[in-house]
């Protein structure tokens, strides 16, 4: 069976001195400076020419930019490319929404404190060791928490709060692992962060519910502050040290039982959900951030495709109204969280019953595209012939148990 390649990440904390800081501090701010004069040429270009500006214009410009502004100089000449090709996909991306006929809008200048990485597409780095080494700006040394793989495409210098990271994207070959012959369907909540179809459930951890009041306190100390007094610089890195906390807490979490998920199963259903949807619901807005499904799902996602697992999202449509026995709709309020069906008289928790409604449906999608056969005992998915994928997932061979 041949596994595709795909790219990854590795993302590593940077140990660095004060004087290569204010070097990493300057490179951003002249890049911001870059991104904006490149947005404000292509739309000066247009508003009063009518002519469109693309990226070789403007990248075969920057040799005369660097005699105007020497600082940029200082700046390896791919970073400088990078940053002007970043303008160009961000008015590639609003085009193709506009064309699309989907709701976007016009790309924005940056402000210095949101501008927070530069990249080098291919070369103006060495890695010896930990010791990273960076066309210059100098040396500095990595936390490496674990090894490199693939082949190295890309770097990207980030700034996190107080901290910098190095960001390695690298092309790497799919790991399968060995079938297990287990299937999985996952409700995402919030009572519960997630419930299976045999009613296993992992409890919802709340890490911003948790430090919300200290995070809070934080806030107004900062906001008595004069704004740039050293005072208010003090209780700003106090408010970011807190978020980044809660961030790190959380994908600590995430992380975690989406590897065991993806471990301990061949194939993991999922509802298709509109998280962005969801949000405008102010009640349950915050929870739902704090939750974050939007990034368990990738995890599990790119994880699955790594693993030489299946990993489908089904129509949410329904999941929770639907009784898992009979099929029948019974209607139920948000905060009704019993499923009682008057047609079969099952009962069980309404998270419980969306779960195995989810598996129901995903077994549904993969008969349909005759990845799935009956066998006594069970289910047998097997790989597609030549030419037919699998829908939404890498290839997957696997005894598929469907146990309620």
């Amino acid at each position: 069976m041949i596994y595709s390649v795909m790219f990854k990440t590795f993302k590593y904390r940077i140990r660095t001195s004060s004087a290569v800081e204010q070097k990493l501090e300057a490179v951003l701010a002249a890049c911001c400076q870059l991104y904006n004069a490149a947005l404000e040429e292509r739309r000066s270009a247009y508003q009063v020419a009518g002519k469109s500006v693309g990226y070789v214009e403007q990248a075969n410009q920057l040799p005369e930019i660097k005699q105007v502004c020497p600082e940029l100089n200082q700046i390896h000449s791919q970073v400088l490319q990078n940053v002007l090709n970043r303008v160009d996909v961000a008015f590639d991306r609003f085009f193709r929404r506009v064309n699309n006929g989907q709701r976007s809008g016009y790309p924005r200048f940056k402000a210095l404190p949101r501008y927070d990485s530069f990249t080098f597409p291919q070369g103006g780095w060495t890695l010896k060791g930990d010791k990273l080494r960076l066309s210059k700006i100098g040396s500095m040394r990595l936390r490496l928490s674990r090894p490199l793989e693939g082949r190295i495409k890309t770097l990207t210098i980030k700034r996190g709060g107080d901290k910098w990271y190095a960001v390695y994207t690298c092309e790497v070959e799919a790991k399968p692992l060995a079938p297990t012959g287990l299937v999985k369907a996952v409700d995402v909540g919030l009572e519960s962060f997630l419930i299976d179809q045999n009613s296993y459930r992992v409890e919802n951890p709340k890490y911003f519910k948790e430090l919300e009041e200290k995070l809070a306190g934080a806030q107004r100390q900062m906001s008595k502050k004069k704004k740039d007094s050293s005072h208010w610089k003090r209780a700003k890195a106090r408010v970011v040290k807190i978020h980044q906390k809660i961030a790190a807490q959380r994908r600590d979490f995430l992380h975690k039982l989406s590897t065991q998920i993806i471990g301990q199963n061949d194939i993991i259903f999922f509802e298709l959900l509109n998280i962005a949807g969801m949000l405008k619901n102010h009640y349950l807005a915050k929870s739902i951030s704090d939750a974050a499904w939007g990034m368990f799902i990738r995890m599990l996602t790119y994880k699955a495709a790594e693993a030489g697992r299946l990993a489908l999202n089904v129509n949410p449509h329904g999941t929770s109204q639907e009784c898992s026995g009979c099929k029948e709709k019974v209607p139920k309020g948000l905060s009704e969280r019993w499923h009682r069906c008057p047609y079969c008289g099952l009962e069980l928790q309404r998270d419980h019953n969306a779960a195995r409604n989810i598996l129901a449906r995903g077994m549904e999608i993969l008969q349909a595209a005759g990845l799935v056969v009956s066998a006594p005992g069970g289910l047998t998915v097997v790989e597609p012939t030549k030419g037919e994928p699998l829908p939404q997932a890498s290839s997957l061979v696997c005894q598929a148990a469907t146990s309620d």
